[in-house]
């Protein structure tokens, strides 16, 4: 049974990649994704809700609107037809966190310890900038998609793996195919939001040296206790510096692809 279940893995697998490939917006890169715009979006709302059911939200006004602010600032600076796509609205989680993520139905939380930490609302916007850019570039599904793929190979092989063997297969296949694939993926991602997230910024006015500014402080705070890159999901704080300093100086030069809303490949 597993064995045709292989053969049929094998046999299907060109067909399930050029199908399910779709062409990324902004970058203009493939993008492998199985799950209709319909069913992210379906995604974002569930766990947007259970987010909201755990965690508590600033109620200060004064954080809260400067916040708003910023992020709507920022979503009329990109195309209306992502405007529509999604359903865009930003929370801020009253916890001493320097973080903030995306949900792929465009709902944005950031923790209330990013909002201190950052000096300006230039780079708030980078933050905010970041986090939308995920939303657009449909990160959050090529993950789901990921997932999917992963765990259905998986099964299969560690099913072929005598049983006495399944649970150290299973163990294995899980270490090399983060390591190998989807950590390596999540970097290229973090990048892709970085880059245009700098775009979005720029088109809405900010100045994208907040980017810097903010990543020069991330460096000096969080670079000694980072894991190193290869087993993180996220690139190194250092590269991250080096690489945002070339798009800013890349853009500024070519303000054209800001007016366009497009980049280069990366």
């Amino acid at each position: 049974m597993f064995g045709f279940l292989k053969k049929l893995l094998i046999v299907a697998a060109p067909f399930i990649f050029i199908t399910s490939c779709t062409q990324r917006p902004v970058i203009h890169e493939q993008a492998f994704i199985l799950i209709p715009h319909s069913q992210e979006v379906k995604l974002g709302d569930e766990a947007a809700r259970e987010i909201l059911k755990k965690e508590k939200l600033v109620k200060d006004p004064k954080i809260v609107k400067r916040v708003e602010n910023v992020f709507n600032r920022l979503l009329a600076a990109i195309p209306e037809k992502f405007r529509k796509a999604y359903k865009w609205k930003v929370y801020v989680i009253d916890k001493n966190v320097v973080n903030a993520f995306a949900l792929p139905n465009g709902n944005i939380f950031v923790y209330k310890g990013l909002v201190d930490f950052v000096k300006d609302d230039d780079e708030l916007a980078a933050v905010l900038g970041h986090e939308m850019a995920h939303v657009i570039l449909r990160h959050g599904a090529e993950k789901v998609s990921q997932a999917m793929v992963a765990q259905l190979v998986g099964s299969v092989l560690v099913q072929s793996v005598s049983p006495s063997h399944r649970e150290l297969a299973a163990r294995l296949y899980s270490l090399g195919v983060n390591v190998a694939f989807l950590l390596p993926y999540s970097r290229k991602q973090e990048k892709e939001a970085d880059i245009v997230g700098v775009l979005i910024m720029m088109r809405a006015g900010y100045n994208p040296e907040g980017a810097i500014r903010l990543w020069k402080k991330m460096v000096e705070k969080f670079a000694s206790k980072e894991p190193p890159e290869w087993l993180s999901d996220h690139p190194a704080s250092e590269h991250r510096l080096e690489y945002l300093k070339k798009v800013i100086k890349f853009l500024k030069k070519h303000p054209e692809y800001v007016k366009k809303f497009q980049l280069p490949p990366l």
